[in-house]
């Protein structure tokens, strides 16, 4: 059995709870292509890390472009021949956004939180496969549960972001699919939920910080071999889909 560490790939990690899953992962010894849109943001993220000699690396990665997409994986390829570990992190909220009409918000959002996961995922699967115990993290929302959504004492029942629901459920129906579709191959699929997490992207709105969200995507991220498959859950255990 090989030693060499595990290395893994997250995408929108150059901040929030995406460099806290990195930063994580890199500190349980893993070695972290941080995927980032901008690639002098995550140099500077990754300065900071190196600082505490960590093993990271910032990959430019938009996970909309396939083209950007098709770039890092052959790039992954040549450089270490498999990947262990892809968290789907990237992620948008645009249900507030008054200079977007409805439209565009839903072709916003579902490019961002659907469109890119797939993409990213059906790239990564020949390496992830070559890894011999690949494993895919989505992170979703508990706020695309329908189980969830159907009780009205559920403490987030008022909640109202219909897009951002509706491509996080999206989200939840491909993580099925794919662990479907990957068992034979040895790759497991989940999704995870952070939970409502203080950062850029709630405008600091959260309860939680990102560390602490970040807990269970590595956790999955590094699943064992009797690690579960097709499993939507938070820290605390399983959630309804």
């Amino acid at each position: 059995m090989s030693t060499k560490p595990i290395l893994a790939l997250v995408s929108g990690a150059n901040r929030g709870i995406g460099l806290a899953i990195a930063t994580g992962l890199a500190r349980q010894g893993a070695q972290v292509l941080l995927g980032c849109r901008d690639i002098g943001k995550g140099e500077a993220a990754c300065n900071a890390l190196r600082a505490e000699g960590l093993p990271v690396r910032p990959v430019e990665l938009d996970t909309t472009s396939a083209a950007s997409v098709t770039r890092l994986a052959e790039m992954i390829q040549q450089g270490y021949g498999s990947l262990d570990a892809l968290v789907n992190n990237a992620g948008i909220g645009v249900d507030h956004d008054p200079m977007l009409t409805a439209a565009d918000r839903l072709r916003r959002t579902m490019s961002v939180n659907v469109l890119g996961p797939l993409l990213l995922t059906d790239a990564m699967v020949p390496l992830l496969e070559a890894s011999g115990r690949g494993c895919i993290v989505n992170v979703s929302s508990e706020l695309a549960s329908f189980g969830l959504r159907s009780d009205p004492n559920w403490a987030f029942a008022g909640f109202a972001m219909p897009i951002y629901q509706a491509s996080k459920a999206a989200l939840n129906a491909l993580t099925l699919s794919y662990a479907g579709q990957l068992r034979d191959r040895k790759i497991k699929v989940n999704a995870i939920c952070p939970g409502y997490t203080a950062t850029e992207a709630t405008n600091y709105a959260g309860t939680r910080t990102p560390d602490q969200a970040a807990v269970v995507a590595i956790r999955y991220a590094l699943l064992g071999e009797d690690g579960p498959t097709g499993s939507f859950a938070n820290e605390q255990g399983a959630l309804p889909w």
